[in-house]
């Protein structure tokens, strides 16, 4: 090989190199005071902020561009005076966005339509329901799904509402099969929805992670996340993976880690945490390529206006589910065996329902495991070692 080639080998490799080992990098702060609690929706390649509490406790309605092409900022027309809001949802559909929700003067049931061909606002269809606010949202086809929040009378709410976008309908879908969640965490890849985290009614903090499939409107869970229960954290969904970063416990602690977890593979990897303040209740989102976090509160309640990208984020640390574990027969009839490298973890047996069956210690490579006591059905085997937990569906029959 001569020369010439060489170089050019040694040039690509080390190009290869730094995509894979790509860091957080501080850009551009969102352009205008900081917040927290704001929202974001994403049409083309043009993520629009806004909204959201200012410092002095100030609701916000105020609306910002950021061209994720050239990751420059600039403003667009607000929201119409007297809806300054929090805690509102924004999703995207087609070539329009919207805004749902959220507190201000009020618990808002209102839903505004954004066209960025005209620059204008426009009132749709009010939910049919007492006003929200910290409901999560993830869109299949033409409906976006309005899931969970909070009302004036019960702090975590477990309601689904479905608003059919092309014919600007709601409707009430049965309430979430798991309990109430408020500041949930949500993210689609266009046929299924995922749910994460959240606060129930009784004030607790979530682990679980669920699937949605409107095919036939069922939930189902799909694993645990391997760290504390927490809300207001940030959820997108990039490359076949689910990336959720930072949020707050029920300690009252804030982070600055992010996590992905493959909705098939189900295993929890934790990557690159943004080097700043632990932070909560920030925009979050992502073209094809790169992950954007703006805004939110630090552990000092100093609300913020930094952003920063993380280019190629599912890219980092990527681990498959047979290079870890193999579980055999699956489908099952009485019997299971675990083979694994991953000497002295745990392993669960759990229900689709989330009721833990049966647990002990994984103390060497081969573990024999007996179900013949239990229904046939569906269930969950979880793995815990460290910081990752990962969980493959069993079939009984």
């Amino acid at each position: 090989m001569n020369v010439t080639k060489s170089l050019l080998l040694l040039s690509l490799l080390l190009v290869q190199k730094v995509i894979v080992a790509q860091a957080w990098i501080q850009i551009d702060d969102f352009p205008s005071v900081e917040r927290d609690d704001a929202i974001n929706f994403v049409i083309g390649e043009t993520a629009y902020c806004g909204t959201g509490l200012k410092p002095a406790f100030i609701p916000s309605n105020d609306m910002h561009a950021f061209d994720m092409n050239t990751e420059t900022w600039s403003t667009i027309s607000s929201l119409p005076a007297g809806t300054e809001r929090q805690y509102a949802t924004g999703f995207s559909y087609n070539n329009y966005g919207f805004v749902f929700g959220g507190i201000g003067s009020d618990y808002f049931n209102d839903l505004w339509m954004y066209d960025p061909a005209n620059g204008n606002w426009q009132a749709k269809m009010s939910l049919p329901a007492e006003g929200r606010m910290g409901s999560s949202c993830f869109v299949i086809n033409d409906t976006a799904y309005i899931v969970g929040g909070r009302t004036s009378l019960l702090n975590s709410i477990s309601e689904v509402w479905a608003y059919c976008i092309s014919a600007d309908t709601w409707t009430q879908k049965s309430n979430l099969p798991f309990g109430s969640r408020w500041r949930a965490s949500t993210a689609t890849d266009n046929a299924k929805g995922f749910l994460a985290f959240g606060v129930d009614s009784e004030s607790n903090f979530r682990r679980e992670l669920y699937e949605f499939n409107p095919l036939i409107n069922a939930w189902s869970q799909l694993s645990v996340f391997p760290g504390a229960g927490r809300a207001y954290a940030a959820m997108n969904y990039i490359n076949g993976e689910l990336l959720v970063i930072a949020g707050l416990d029920s300690l009252s602690n804030s982070y600055n880690d992010m996590w992905k977890i493959n909705p098939t593979e189900l295993i929890w990897q934790e990557l690159d945490t943004i080097p700043a303040s632990r932070r909560r209740g920030g925009l979050c989102f992502n073209s094809a390529t790169t992950i954007y976090y703006s805004t939110g509160i630090d552990l000092n309640n100093n609300r913020l206006k930094e952003t920063w990208k993380l280019y190629n984020p599912t890219a980092l640390k990527d681990v498959h589910w047979n290079d870890e574990v193999n579980i055999y027969p699956n489908p099952a009839n009485g019997f299971i065996e675990i083979e694994t490298n991953l000497i002295n973890c745990t392993v669960s047996i759990v229900e689709i329902t989330g009721k833990l069956i049966s647990s002990e210690k994984i103390v060497q490579q081969k573990t024999y495991i007996e179900l013949s006591n239990h229904s046939k059905g569906i269930y969950l085997i979880r793995l815990e070692t460290g910081d990752k937990i990962i969980t493959k569906k069993l079939i009984l029959h």
